[in-house]
């Protein structure tokens, strides 16, 4: 049975979600590598105030060949995070210590399943439980699949 919850977190959800912002701010990045994780930190800059906004999203899929990092806005294009790529496109990013400014672009409905998918099959017991806790179930690859092609995945490339 697919279920899809798309409500930002309040309460304790909250604090669990902004902790990593914190951490990796106070010189910390890359401490998730540790359970096999792999976090970005997005220094964006804010659409209406113009100051710097910090986020940590998950790195779903990394492809060395290309240089380009796969994100999810979790909460779709109303994520402020999002809206402030949208009209402020150049971002700083931090994966571990590597820190880059970079470009995101929205994919294709259609090749979002594919990214999930090797997400899923990477990190099987975080990626479901992290989905579970944002309201994102699934039992089958095609539901995710179903599920993947309604969400909002960037391709993040630095700037050469």
């Amino acid at each position: 049975m697919t279920k899809t919850v798309n409500l930002p977190p309040r309460g304790w959800k909250k604090i669990f979600f902004k902790m990593p912002v914190a951490i990796a701010r106070m010189g910390f990045a890359g401490w998730e590598t540790l359970f096999g994780l792999e976090w970005m930190l997005l220094t964006t800059i804010g659409r209406k105030s113009g100051k710097k906004r910090y986020t940590m999203v998950d790195v779903l899929l990394y492809v060395p060949e290309t240089d380009t990092y796969f994100i999810e806005a979790g909460f779709g294009k109303k994520s402020d995070w999002y809206q402030n790529i949208k009209a402020n496109p150049v971002i700083e990013v931090q994966v571990r210590r590597r820190k880059f400014k970079a470009t995101a672009e929205d994919l294709p409905p259609e090749k979002n399943g594919d990214i999930m998918v090797d997400f899923v099959r990477l990190r099987p017991a975080y990626a479901k439980s992290v989905m579970k806790m944002a309201g994102m179930t699934f039992t089958t690859e095609e539901e995710l699949r179903e599920m993947a092609a309604q969400w909002v995945l960037l391709a993040v490339h630095p700037q050469k």
